[in-house]
């Protein structure tokens, strides 16, 4: 790394820039500038634990103004459940 007036940059990837930017309740698509805006809050109900979340797109890059193109509601048992059926590899 070379120092400039006494401060290191540290080399960080574009999508932990990003990630940086939207902060920490976000999930970047890797191919596209959408992404998961998932809410600091959930709702406990008999079906589970809601949790809200909305699908953004960012159309002009990164200095675009992020827009809502739908919400969801989904439970987190659900989430888990289909994350724990994906498997790694290109045998899909």
């Amino acid at each position: 790394m070379k120092e400039k007036d006494g401060i290191v940059k540290f080399p960080i990837t574009y999508s932990q820039r990003r990630k940086n930017m939207l902060g920490p309740l976000i999930a970047e698509c890797q191919i596209s500038s959408r992404y998961l805006k998932f809410g600091k809050c959930s709702d406990v109900f008999n079906g589970g634990e809601f949790i809200y979340l909305d699908v953004m797109s960012n159309p002009s890059g990164d200095e675009g103004k992020s827009r809502i193109l739908c919400k969801l509601i989904v439970t987190r048992e659900d989430i888990l459940e289909a994350l724990k059926n994906i498997v790694p590899g290109n045998d899909c």
